[in-house]
């Protein structure tokens, strides 16, 4: 902004969240006697500039007025819950794509859809009954555990059920998660707002 002859006339100051000051400045220069020309500034108390530090001080001194207060509209309440509506979707999607532990006929194992994408072909063959002799799934505590075809299907059995539980407890905690947003009212609570599992919950 060319702010040579301008600052004369100041109207719309109002005050941001942040403190700073948006209003407009009128610019003598870009006008008329037909026509006004006024542009937007925002002025801080750290402005870089000689210009904006004149306008901030002429605005807190009350050289053209008042400044209108900041007000938490409705407007900016619902941007607030539709940005931490993103950020639980975000969570929810992560959560669905991380994998987890469950237990299984006496051992820890591994799973989630990078678990599952390997275990499927070797089921897929052990349908078949073409496993090699002594065939070993690891679990999570990285033993070989030596699975029969039979007990490998069981496992992938086991596995989808686990999956199938987890996704459930995902969708239902970012469900109840985004109705808590949507029933705050104030902008601090909303945005503090944690995301995740309850406290205490390590899932």
């Amino acid at each position: 902004m060319d702010t040579r002859n301008s600052e004369a006339d100041v109207r719309n100051a109002r005050f941001n969240e942040d403190g700073s000051i948006t209003c407009e400045v009128f610019m003598a220069d870009r006008s008329d006697d037909s026509h006004r020309v006024y542009v937007p500034y925002t002025a801080r108390a750290s402005d870089p500039t000689e210009f904006g530090l004149r306008l901030w001080s002429g605005l807190i001194s009350g050289a053209w007025g008042g400044v209108t207060p900041f007000v938490v509209t409705e407007e900016i309440l619902e941007k607030a819950r539709n940005q931490k509506y993103g950020e639980i979707s975000r969570w929810r999607d992560s959560q669905e794509n991380s994998s987890f532990v469950f237990e299984f006929s006496g051992h820890r194992w591994d799973a989630g859809k990078a678990s599952q994408s390997r275990l499927t072909p070797v089921v897929a063959v052990a349908g078949n009954g073409l496993l090699p002799e002594h065939f070993f799934w690891t679990d999570a505590d990285n033993q070989d555990v030596t699975l029969t075809p039979e007990e490998l299907i069981q496992l992938d059995t086991a596995m989808n059920a686990a999956m199938v539980m987890q996704g459930f407890k995902i969708h239902e905690r970012q469900r109840r998660m985004k109705e808590e947003v949507a029933g705050l009212t104030a902008l601090p609570d909303i945005r503090a707002y944690p995301v995740g599992w309850p406290e205490g919950d390590d899932e």
